[in-house]
């Protein structure tokens, strides 16, 4: 009888015990899971923001105020052409992760920039980093006006012929405007902005790396006003292939002459006409750059003597091409 009372009076306790035991259980399963979960949603607020761009250099600037904190990707790859560069599915599929796109007027958003847009989804913000900025008109070819001049009548008349033939349009604008420091400085204002509304914790941090890259184009700004102050006027032209470099030329007093114009390469006539100008400008460089061919180029360098130098508008380490191109303006230009 006692027995049985005291297995019974055990009962209560051992009931207690396991319940205890499992309450210890769920808090332990429980405090696992949150040790699972807590490094998933570290993890994502830790993640770089992703942001697209249309061409190579705003990577650079992108990544000058953003450092570790963002992720860039380009749509126009390096050596490809922004004029004719179609993205490939992939890359519009890639921009589903995109907070920001940085638009910046290059030629092959007019007619992709749009799809873009549709292919990343409503979450995606589109940023164009050259609004407000003036833009200049697009060079006109050498061939069309001193050339021309060169050539006389005859030659002005097949001049027009040949650019009604083929859809010649002086009166558009350059795009080319992330080859002026200063203009890159100004726009660099809309990256850091958009950065800092779309990470607010780390505003502050993109404000300072801004402050950081402000400066640096300043020294790199008067770097170049004084490496071209001593320049003559009449040394102050230089010759393109394609016309790219008008703004960098207009920061500091330069002239461009472009062979082309959109891609189009000069007629028989029009290239002899481009030789005796070359000539009587002592022309001794012509610039080329990568995405378009050299044919031209190297015609008129073949006659007059001068050489091929290469100034790429699209490589990606902006400041280290621009400080490359800027000695071999002042090279080409002090001859």
């Amino acid at each position: 009888m006692k027995t049985l009372q005291r297995m019974n009076a055990t009962k209560p306790a051992a009931a207690h015990s396991s319940t205890h035991a499992l309450g210890v259980l769920a808090v332990l399963a429980l405090a696992l899971c949150l040790t699972m979960v807590t490094p998933v949603i570290a993890s994502a607020a830790d993640a770089p923001l992703q942001v697209s761009v249309s061409i190579p250099p705003q990577k650079y600037f992108v990544e000058r105020i953003g450092g570790d904190l963002v992720r860039t990707t380009v749509m126009v790859p390096p050596g490809a052409d922004p004029h004719t560069y179609e993205p490939k599915p992939s890359q519009l599929r890639g921009l589903s992760g995109s907070r920001i796109y940085f638009s910046i007027g290059a030629p092959f958003e007019d007619a992709w920039l749009a799809r873009i847009v549709a292919a990343a989804g409503p979450s995606l913000s589109v940023v164009p980093m050259h609004k407000g900025v003036t833009l200049l008109p697009a060079a006109a070819p050498l061939h069309s006006d001193e050339a021309e001049h060169a050539e006389g009548k005859e030659h002005h008349e097949d001049h027009h012929a040949h650019a009604d033939g083929h859809g010649h349009d002086h009166g558009t604008t350059d795009p080319h405007v992330w080859l002026s420091p200063m203009l890159v400085r100004h726009m660099s204002l809309a990256i850091r902005d958009a950065l800092a509304k779309a990470d607010p914790a780390h505003a502050a941090t993109y404000r300072a790396n801004y402050d950081r890259f402000a400066a640096d184009i300043d020294a790199m700004d008067k770097k170049f006003a004084d490496l071209f102050a001593a320049l003559p006027q009449d040394r102050r032209r230089f010759l393109v292939f394609h016309p790219s470099w008008n703004y960098f030329a207009h920061n500091y007093g330069l002239t461009e002459l472009s062979i082309e114009v959109e891609g189009r390469e000069p007629s028989p006539r029009q290239l002899r006409a481009i030789i005796d100008l070359a000539r009587r400008e002592r022309i001794t460089t012509i610039f080329v750059q990568p995405q378009f061919s050299r044919r031209a180029a190297q015609t008129i360098a073949t006659e007059i003597g001068a050489r091929l130098v290469d100034a790429d508008p699209l490589a990606e380490d902006w400041a280290a091409n621009l400080e490359r191109t800027a000695k071999a303006l002042a090279q080409a230009t002090g001859r």
